[in-house]
C-alpha cells in the first residue's frame, strides 16, 4: 500500500497484550461481536487468557452475548476452560483466598446462559466436550447447596446431549467411529458413571462384543466348540504347551500365533474370565463350608481340608493384588472388592490362630512326655480350655466369613438381566432399611429406658425391704421390745418384675422382638403391683402405636415407592452395572485354582504380550490421515447439522439442499452449522504460539 518500511512488523497484532496480560480480541469481546470476528478472520487467539485468567468465551458469557460466543467457539474456543473460569469463585479454599483473589461472588446465570442452545454442537468434539464439562461441574456441584438445582440440571442437559447426539447416527460403523477413535469416549463413560450414555444401544452393542468375544454373532454350533474348548482347556493347556516346544517353535512359528497362544487368547476373554472368577468362588466357598462342618478330628490338629483352604485363601489373594494393581485405588471404591478383602483378612487371621493353636498344644503335650511324668490333668485343664476357646474362635471366624462368601456369590449375579435388575433394586432399598433403622433404634432405646427404669425401682424396692427390721413389743412390759428382720418385702407378697425385664439388655431384645409379634406382650404383668404393670403397659402401647402402626407402614410405603421410582431406571442401572464388569475383567486372570498359583508369572508376562499386540491393532486401525478435513470430522459436521435441523438436511452428492422445510437457505444456517474454521482451530492456535504473522 505504499506504507513506509518502519510501519512493517512481524508481530500479530491481533494477540498483541497490554500489562494486564489483555489481549486484542478480550478487549474487543467485553465490547462488539463484529470486531470480535474481525480479530478472529486475523489469527486471534480464542483461548488467551489474561492475568486474572478471564478470556474471550468467560466475558461474552457475563455480557451474554451470545453473537460473540457462537464467533469463538466457531473458531475453537474452548468451552471446559470458559466454564472452569466462570466456576472459579467455587473452587477456592476459604473466605480469605476469596478476598485475596478479589473475588465478590459466584452467579449462576452466566454459566447457564454461555451453555445453553447446545452449545457443545459448534465445539470440535461435542460428546467429549459435553463429558468434561459435566465432569468439572460434578466437582463441584456440593460446595454451594443453593447452586446445586441449577448444576444437576446442567449435567443432566450434558448426559443428554451425549444421548441424543449418538442417536443420530444411522449406522453401527458412524457409532463407532465418534465413540472410539481417537479417544475411547465409552471407557470414559464408564468412569464417570454416565450411564444414560453407557445404556444406548450402539454403545451396548460395543460393549457385548468387547464382553463376548468369539462368542458374539457365533451361530449355535460355533458357541458349542467354544465351550467345549473352554471346558477342555485345562488338559488341553498342558499339551499345547508340549506342542509348543516341540514342533511348533522349531518349525519357526511365532508364539503369539500358535495354538497354546489362541487357546489363552480365548479364555482372556472377559466373559471366560468372568465364568472362571465364578467358579474359582465357588471353589472357594466349597472348601470354606467343609471346613466348617467337617473338622478335624483330633487335639486342635490341622488338618487337610485347612490346608486346602490356605492354598486357595493364598491364590485369592494373588487374585486380589493383581485386581489392585490394574485398577489402582479405584478397586477399593468397589463395595464388593472390599467383600473380598474382609474374608481374605478374617481367614488369614484364622489360619495363624488355627497354627499358633496347634504349636501351643503340640508344645504341652510334648513336655509332659519329655518328662516322663503323668498329665497333671488339673494342671493342664485350663491350657486344654483355653485351645478350645481358641479353636472355636477360629471356627467363628469361618462361619463369618462363609456367610458373606456366600452372599459375595450374589454379586456375580449382576450379569443376569432379572437377577440383575433385582440386586440393583435391593440395593437402594437397603438403604432406606438402613435409614429406618435409624428411626426404629432411636424409639426402641427410649422406650427401653423407661421400662427398665421400672425394674431398677422395683430391685431397689426389694432390697430396702429385705434389710429392715420390725418392731415386736412385749406383752408384759411394753418397754421390752426386740429387733427382727421383716419377713415379707410387701403385704401382698414379693414384688418381681418380668423376666424379660432383668437387665438392660434383656429389655431392648426383647423390645425389639415385640416390634414383629415375638413377644407375649399382653400377658406381661409386675405381680402384687398393678400401678407398675399399668404404666409399663401403656409404655408397651405406645411403643406399638409408634412402631407397628406408624413407623413399619411408613416403612412399606418408602420401600414402595423407591421401588416405583427405580423400576423405570433399573435397565439402565443393569447396563452400566455388566458395563463395569466388563471395565474390571477386561484384564482378569483366565485360570482355575491351581493352575493360576502355580502360573502366575507365565500369566502376567502373556498378558503384556497380548496387551502390545492390541495396542498395535488399535494403533493401526485408529491411524488418521493428515488431511486438513478427516473423515471423523466430516462426519461430526454431518451430525451436527442433522441434530440442529431435525434430519431435513438432505446430502445429495455432497451439496446440501437449498431449502429446507421450514424454507430457510443454507445461508441463513450456516452459523449454526460447524465452520471449517473449527476443524483448523488447533492448527491455527499452534501456528501463533510459533509466531505465525499476518
Amino acid at each position: 500500500m505504499g506504507c513506509p518500511a518502519f510501519h512493517y512488523s512481524t508481530l500479530n497484532l491481533a494477540n498483541k497484550e497490554d500489562g494486564k496480560g489483555n489481549s486484542t480480541l478480550i478487549m474487543a469481546a467485553k465490547v462488539d461481536c463484529k470486531m470480535v470476528e474481525i480479530i478472529l478472520s486475523y489469527g486471534g487467539n480464542p483461548n488467551h487468557a489474561n492475568q486474572n485468567g478471564d478470556m474471550p468465551l468467560s466475558i461474552a458469557a457475563n455480557r451474554y452475548d451470545k453473537e460473540t460466543i457462537n464467533s469463538l467457539l466457531h473458531e475453537g474456543g474452548d468451552l471446559e476452560t470458559a466454564v472452569v473460569r466462570l466456576t472459579s469463585s467455587l473452587r477456592h479454599d476459604s473466605q480469605e483466598k476469596l478476598r485475596e483473589n478479589n473475588v465478590i461472588g459466584f452467579c449462576s446465570r452466566p454459566l447457564i446462559f454461555l451453555l445453553a442452545d447446545d452449545a457443545y454442537l459448534r465445539c470440535r468434539d461435542p460428546i467429549k466436550t459435553a463429558f468434561r464439562v459435566s465432569n468439572d461441574i460434578k466437582r463441584i456441584k456440593h460446595v454451594r447447596n443453593e447452586f446445586e438445582t441449577e448444576f444437576e440440571l446442567l449435567i443432566e442437559n450434558a448426559d443428554t446431549f451425549a444421548y441424543t447426539f449418538l442417536d443420530q447416527c444411522d449406522k453401527m460403523t458412524d457409532a463407532k467411529e465418534i465413540i472410539l477413535y481417537p479417544e475411547n469416549l465409552l471407557k470414559t463413560a464408564i468412569k464417570q458413571e454416565k450411564k444414560q450414555f453407557v445404556s444406548h444401544p450402539f454403545n451396548q452393542q460395543i460393549i457385548n462384543e468387547s464382553w463376548n468375544g468369539d462368542f458374539n454373532n457365533t451361530l449355535l454350533y460355533g458357541k458349542t466348540l467354544i465351550a467345549l474348548k473352554y471346558i477342555a482347556s485345562p488338559i488341553m493347556l498342558p499339551l499345547l504347551f508340549l506342542k509348543l516346544l516341540l514342533v511348533e517353535l522349531p518349525r519357526g512359528i511365532k508364539f503369539m500365533e500358535s495354538s497354546f497362544a489362541e487357546l489363552l487368547k480365548l479364555k482372556f476373554t472377559p466373559c471366560m474370565c468372568f465364568i472362571t472368577d465364578a467358579l474359582n468362588y465357588l471353589i472357594f466357598l466349597m472348601i470354606l463350608i467343609c471346613a466348617c462342618i467337617f473338622p478335624t478330628d483330633g487335639k486342635y490338629q490341622v488338618g487337610g481340608t485347612d490346608y486346602l483352604l490356605y492354598f486357595c485363601v493364598l491364590s485369592r489373594l494373588i487374585i486380589e493384588i493383581d485386581f489392585l494393581v490394574q485398577q489402582g485405588w479405584g478397586y477399593l471404591r468397589h463395595f464388593w472388592n472390599i467383600v473380598d478383602i474382609i474374608v481374605i483378612v478374617m481367614l488369614c487371621v484364622g489360619a495363624v490362630h488355627n497354627v499358633m493353636i496347634q504349636y501351643r498344644v503340640d508344645g504341652l503335650l510334648k513336655e509332659h512326655k519329655e518328662k516322663k511324668e503323668k498329665i497333671d490333668y488339673k494342671a493342664t485343664e485350663g491350657d486344654l480350655m483355653r485351645s478350645h476357646q481358641d479353636s472355636m474362635n477360629v471356627y467363628y471366624m469361618y462361619a463369618v466369613a462363609e456367610f458373606i462368601l456366600t452372599l459375595r456369590i450374589l454379586g456375580l449375579l449382576e450379569v443376569f438381566k432379572s437377577l440383575g435388575t433385582m440386586m440393583i433394586a435391593l440395593k437402594y432399598l437397603v438403604i432406606d432399611v438402613l435409614n429406618f433403622g435409624i428411626l426404629l433404634l432411636t424409639v426402641i432405646f427410649g422406650t427401653s429406658i423407661a421400662i427398665y427404669s421400672m425394674t431398677i425401682s422395683i430391685h431397689r424396692w426389694n432390697k430396702e425391704l429385705k434389710s429392715s427390721v420390725a418392731i415386736f413389743f412385749d406383752g408384759a412390759e411394753d418397754h421390752i421390745f426386740t429387733l427382727l428382720p421383716y419377713n415379707h418385702s410387701h403385704p401382698e407378697g414379693e414384688v418381681t418384675a418380668p423376666a424379660v425385664f432383668e437387665t438392660f439388655y434383656d429389655t431392648m431384645r426383647n423390645i425389639m422382638w415385640s416390634t414383629f409379634g415375638l413377644l407375649d406382650v399382653v400377658n406381661l404383668a409386675v405381680e402384687h403391683e398393678a400401678r407398675t404393670t399399668v404404666f409399663i403397659n401403656i409404655i408397651l402401647i405406645l411403643y406399638i402405636l409408634l412402631s407397628c402402626v406408624l413407623l413399619l407402614n411408613m416403612l412399606i410405603g418408602i420401600l414402595g415407592s423407591t421401588f416405583d421410582r427405580i423400576k423405570d431406571n433399573c435397565d439402565i442401572e443393569w447396563k452400566y452395572a455388566r458395563s463395569k464388569l466388563l471395565k474390571d475383567y477386561i484384564r482378569a486372570q483366565p485360570l482355575l485354582f491351581p493352575y493360576f498359583a502355580i502360573f502366575f508369572p507365565f500369566i502376567i508376562w502373556f498378558r503384556r504380550r497380548l496387551r502390545e499386540e492390541r495396542s498395535r491393532k488399535k494403533e493401526k486401525d485408529t491411524s488418521l490421515t493428515t488431511n486438513e478435513e478427516t473423515e471423523r470430522d466430516k462426519l461430526i459436521s454431518a451430525l451436527c447439522d442433522r441434530f440442529t435441523c431435525g434430519n431435513l438436511v438432505e446430502e445429495s452428492g455432497g451439496k446440501f439442499s437449498d431449502m429446507d422445510q421450514n424454507g430457510g437457505t443454507f445461508e441463513q444456517r450456516i452459523k449454526i452449522r460447524r465452520q471449517r474454521s473449527v476443524l483448523h482451530s488447533s492448527v491455527k492456535v499452534k501456528e501463533q504460539n510459533a509466531g505465525a504473522t499476518t
